[in-house]
């Protein structure tokens, strides 16, 4: 058997242990654009703060690729896959062949098409060497465009920095994907205090300057700034995929079966580039985040390692409190017409409770809940999380589901009930660790 990867992120690496756990001799080639293997994404703003060495954002340790006898070819972009002759090449113009592939290209970050774009001191965050780019960059002042996860974690990063940071979104409120008004409202203040300056409902229009940035211009007013970093989105890096004829989905991400596999025999596809089904959603979706491509990483490589094993279905997960300073965590969908298949007979519920330090939303479909939005008190989430995981009936115990005091002893009869919904594995698990 041969196997070729083609990406080095969470997906990646999670395929390979996966496939290595089943099958301890075969070949695996790894593929990856970018040269330095290895680390995690999710830990690059603390690299911008300067918080974290290079050395510590590796999820693994250097001996990885030798431990689990992976060929890695970083640096070297794949250009060409060919699926009925099972071959991909590389840019170096070599050829190889395959079995089993994977395409786990991750996403790309956005570049929006603003006039001055291409000027010094404007990057993304989305690789090693956007971070190293932003960590290089001089200056007092920053301009932070886009204010998702990535865009207030960067904020905060340069502010650890003592660079004077401006937070900018187009929309009308923080983190609009990841929270609804009431909790980006409690966020967006927990940023103020940090001393940066927070503007919605603006969009950046041109960059001023000669050869490096100098100030933004938004719709009324022009905001100076000697750096700026891009958090505007990430597209899904398909275009090996669109090349090789293979089937894409709604949202331009690779369209995969509940085995991860493609429109294409024996090629898969996991992490951010693909779409699967979501459970909140009762869609497909693209669920980009880090728990999302460990898990399909090591569903694809089961299966490409000849262990059939179904995916049951991705949801986003988001949580900001180690930047802020409070726990807030979102999971599923925030608001109820977010669930893109609905009929008239559905039901939505939205329960909300606010105190003064904490907030909690619980989003219900048919009793079942789709989304929740925890800020303040999140001990709970883990349990939110598996209740919404398995689809369990809950309409009838919603008192207790938004108590502060809620126990695992509390949700027992809820449990017992479902246990049908859990493997023996995952209720004796439920049962031993009192979640």
């Amino acid at each position: 058997m041969r196997y070729i990867i083609v990406g080095g992120s969470a997906a990646a690496i999670s395929a390979v242990e996966s496939i290595r756990s089943l099958d301890h001799e075969s070949r695996i080639d790894l593929f990856s654009d970018e040269e330095t293997p290895l680390f995690s994404r999710v830990l690059l703003p603390y690299y911008v703060a300067e918080e974290l060495s290079k050395p510590l954002l590796n999820f693994r340790t250097s001996d990885f690729f030798d431990e689990k006898m992976v060929t890695p070819h970083m640096g070297v972009k794949v250009t060409y896959v060919n699926p009925k002759d099972k071959t991909i090449k590389a840019a170096d113009g070599k050829e190889y062949a395959f079995d089993k592939l994977l395409l786990a290209t991750g996403g790309k970050a956005i570049v929006p098409p603003i006039p001055g774009i291409d000027k010094e001191g404007i990057s993304t965050l989305k690789t090693m060497a956007d971070a190293e780019k932003i960590l290089n960059m001089k200056g007092k002042r920053a301009v932070v465009i886009g204010a998702g996860s990535i865009g207030v974690e960067a904020c905060i990063s340069l502010t650890r920095r003592g660079i004077k940071a401006t937070l900018l979104e187009q929309l009308g409120q923080v983190m609009p994907t990841v929270f609804d008004a009431e909790a980006a409202a409690i966020v967006q203040q927990r940023i103020e205090d940090l001393g940066i300056e927070v503007i919605t409902g603006e969009k950046a229009l041109k960059f001023t300057g000669g050869k490096h940035v100098r100030s933004v211009v938004t719709d009324t007013r022009e905001l100076p700034c000697d750096m700026v970093v891009l958090s505007v989105g990430v597209r899904p890096a398909s275009e090996l995929a669109l090349q090789a004829g293979l089937t894409l989905g709604d949202m331009k991400g690779i369209r995969v079966d509940d085995c991860l596999m493609t429109s294409a025999q024996d090629i898969y596809a996991a992490g951010d580039v693909a779409e699967t089904y979501d459970i909140a959603r009762n869609t497909y979706f693209l669920n980009a985040i880090w728990p999302c491509a460990f898990e399909q990483g090591n569903i694809a490589g089961l299966n490409m390692a000849g262990q059939k094993t179904l995916y049951p279905g991705s949801y986003r997960r988001n949580s900001i409190g180690n930047f802020i300073g409070i726990p807030a965590i979102s999971m599923g969908v925030t608001h109820s017409d977010a669930c893109a298949i609905q009929s008239d007979e559905d039901e939505f519920r939205e329960i909300r409770v606010r105190t003064k330090d904490s907030y909690k939303k619980l989003i219900l479909k048919n009793g079942k809940i789709v989304g929740a939005i925890l800020v303040g008190q999140t001990q709970k989430a883990g349990l939110m999380s598996i209740l919404l995981r398995k689809q369990v009936y809950v309409a009838d115990s919603i008192p207790m589901l938004m108590s502060d005091r809620l126990s695992f002893m509390d949700l027992l009869p809820i449990l017992r009930r479902n246990a049908d919904q859990f493997s023996e594995p995952e209720y004796k698990e439920l049962m031993d660790t009192g979640l």
